[in-house]
């Protein structure tokens, strides 16, 4: 990967939580990514006749993530510029009035270089700048990479919207279906002009939505995944069929989310996923918590307990002088992300070499194919296959016995990838 995309999925998205919470937009998935690569590419120095510059390579690659895609990079980014030039989204002021806000202002593009310059509208002013001078606003700044791979519509919009109320709570609690402002299916659907009133905008809902089991199915369940998979916060949520009045209903009326940020472990296997990802280009879903004979809220909150009892006791036990080699390698490999891995070679390989063989057996997983938790399990037995063949045949190797089991693990000779394991995913 080259420097200049490793820096660029860094950059912070900082958006005002007013706009967050309730902006009324309509962008597909692929028009949120790129809003989002817009937005980081602002300094919290700049003011709104700031001029940005970028490449439509760069572009491309961060909302992509395709070699096809950025074949046609010029084309596309152009195509994509032009409806979010094109589009623009609604909020309410504190006076009570509604003002339509357009997202870009300038956009010129070089069909020679590939550069584009862009200048955001006035209207975004409010919303993107001064943020951190302003006591007045509040706003979220997630990294560009945590939802510059999501695949499902709706992932991006919901961790903005839980991120903004995350930092001061634990749960929040939205209406559901209900038509009001605190309803969570009009604060992530698309808005339309109304087709009916003149003038006025409306929540695209599909109709699907209105039986919960398809909502989840299409929208909570996906959005759940990749947040627990991708971003710095893990949820949870519940279905509730009382309002908050406490009357009963037969479908679910109020959804709450319960809302952490992550260990610091888990926060490392994280940016362990994102590094892999972006340099294999896949795209692999973390399994649900289960909940167990506790409520939903006291199973999540005590599995993060657990976690961060489990990681302080680590920490713990590494001061403790290691008696041998082997012990110091456990103890090593209870920091990675692949422990079983690691102690499978630790003795044959750097860490550093032991790192790329990981990510190389994990770029040939298909989208879905392994469970999250089971990623060091299968990585070890694809590897050992490999390894096994090449120790038994020293006489093939002509470079050297890591460059020999990289190649095999990239190219998959004996096309064992994607062979059926005890490691499936069985949904």
């Amino acid at each position: 990967m080259s420097h200049g995309i490793e820096k660029a999925r860094k950059q912070k998205v900082a958006k005002s939580t007013k706009m967050v919470q309730e902006g009324k937009f309509s962008l597909t998935l692929v028009e949120s990514k790129a809003v989002n690569y817009l937005i980081s590419k602002i300094k919290p120095t700049d003011d709104i006749n700031t001029v940005y510059t970028f490449n439509c390579s760069e572009f491309q690659q961060i909302i992509h993530r395709s070699a096809s895609a950025n074949k046609l990079s010029y084309t596309n980014t152009k195509a994509i510029l032009n409806d979010i030039g094109q589009k623009t989204w609604w909020i309410t002021l504190e006076s009570g009035k509604e003002a339509m806000v357009h997202w870009l202002n300038v956009v010129h593009m070089d069909p020679g270089s590939g550069d584009v310059e862009i200048k955001f509208h006035e209207d975004m002013f409010p919303f993107l700048y001064n943020l951190m001078t302003d006591k007045e606003k509040y706003y979220i700044a997630p990294r560009l990479e945590e939802t510059s791979l999501m695949t499902h519509k709706y992932s991006p919009r919901i961790f903005d919207l839980l991120r903004s109320y995350q930092f001061n709570n634990k749960t929040w609690t939205f209406e559901l279906g209900t038509g009001t402002d605190n309803d969570f299916m009009r604060k992530i659907a698309d808005w339309e002009p109304d087709p009916n009133k003149k003038g006025k905008n409306v929540a695209k809902i599909p109709k699907s939505w209105s039986k919960f089991s398809f909502f989840e199915r299409d929208v909570l369940a996906p959005a759940k995944e990749e947040i627990n998979h991708y971003t710095d916060i893990k949820i949870a949520y519940e279905a509730l069929k009382t309002d908050a009045m406490g009357k009963k209903y037969r479908r679910p009326v109020r959804i709450k989310f319960i809302m952490l940020p992550k260990t610091s472990g888990e926060l490392k296997e994280t940016q362990s996923i994102l590094d892999s990802e972006y340099n294999g280009n896949f795209d692999n879903i973390v399994d649900d918590m289960e909940p167990h004979q506790m409520t939903i809220e006291e199973s999540f909150f005590m599995q993060d307990k657990l976690q961060r009892e489990k990681e302080e006791a680590e920490v713990v036990e590494v001061v403790v002088e290691p008696e041998n080699a082997d012990e110091l390698a456990e103890k090593r490999a209870e920091e990675t992300p692949y422990p079983i891995f690691y102690m499978a070679i630790y003795k044959d390989f750097t860490e550093r070499e032991i790192e790329n063989l990981y990510h190389a057996c994990i770029r040939n997983l298909e989208p879905r194919q392994i469970r999250i938790d089971a990623y060091d399990a299968w990585a070890t037995d694809y590897m050992s296959h490999y390894y096994q063949w090449i120790q038994a045949t020293p006489e093939d190797t002509k470079t050297t016995t890591y460059k020999r089991l990289l190649a095999s693990l990239v190219n998959d000779y004996d096309k064992i990838a994607q062979e059926p394991s005890m490691w499936d995913r069985k949904d």
